[in-house]
């Protein structure tokens, strides 16, 4: 029984798996931009650029293992005073 209940406790951490989405772009330009800004003023290295079509670049920070670390994140991007920030649950 306990190795059972360690098991779930276990995959129950891996579950945890969010990103920060700052804004979709029309050109990658404008999304590397972004990117550049956010991390000269913020310092924060785990930013990434998404295509999801030809002409649309998505701009996600994360992924994130820990509320913590996400909670931090979403703080300091509300100092630049970003309104439309969303959290997404990774698959």
């Amino acid at each position: 029984m306990n190795v059972t209940n360690v098991k779930k406790k276990t995959n129950n951490s891996k579950n945890f798996s969010y990103s920060i989405k700052v804004a979709d772009f029309y050109y990658k330009d404008t999304a590397e931009m972004m990117t550049n800004k956010i991390k000269s003023e913020i310092l924060i290295n785990n930013i990434n650029i998404i295509k999801l079509s030809e002409t649309k670049y998505r701009v996600l920070i994360g992924p994130f293992s820990d509320i913590k670390s996400l909670k931090n994140t979403f703080e300091n991007m509300n100092l630049l005073n970003f309104e439309n920030l969303e959290i997404l649950k990774n698959v």
